[in-house]
């Protein structure tokens, strides 16, 4: 889609990204009308399963655990003078225009059928990789690839790898950014 190459050319050359990608908002609409975009899912980028946690072997391995210092109590005549601890405070009253949220956690496997819009899950990648922040931008980057490539992440992560293997950076002076040799 030229409006996408449009915005990865100005990435490649350093510049702020062009209209729609300059406001999220046109972005998303941009993306939600546009009829070229792509109709392909992903599934969720699920990490490959690890091995429990094993500490390593030591000497001290079996040296009894420390006790937890007691909370001293009070006794005889003085427990007369102790106050309980008090009970947590009320929540404070939210205003009548605040929105309530509800947050729905699951301790169990992601669902394997639930599928997402890979556009729509790579959008932020483009988004994000023109951030100020050098860092960031390239953190949330990948992040967000990793996400619109789904159960496929690790074909990108070995391929940013390669390309990370392939170059060789220096620090230019103090304050400025690093610059590749």
């Amino acid at each position: 889609m030229d409006w996408i190459a449009a915005g990865l050319t100005a990435l490649a050359e350093g510049r702020p990204l062009p209209p729609p990608l300059d406001d999220p908002a046109h972005t998303w609409r941009a993306l939600a009308s546009d009829p070229r975009v792509p109709d392909r899912t992903v599934s969720r980028a699920v990490p490959l399963k690890r091995p429990p946690f094993q500490a390593p072997a030591r000497d001290d391995a079996h040296a009894p655990m420390p006790k937890p210092a007691s909370v001293p109590r009070t006794v005889g005549p003085a427990a007369a003078m102790v106050k309980p601890p008090s009970s947590p405070a009320p929540p404070a009253p939210q205003p009548e225009e605040a929105t309530s949220y509800t947050m729905e956690a699951t301790l169990d496997e992601p669902d394997p059928s639930l599928r997402m819009s890979q556009p729509h899950m790579a959008l932020p990648a483009l988004l994000d990789a023109a951030e100020t922040d050098p860092l960031q931008a390239a953190l949330d980057a990948v992040y967000a690839a990793v996400t619109a490539y789904g159960e496929d992440y690790r074909a990108l992560l070995q391929e940013i790898w390669s390309v990370c293997r392939g170059r060789q950076w220096t620090p230019t002076r103090r304050g400025e950014s690093w610059r590749r040799t």
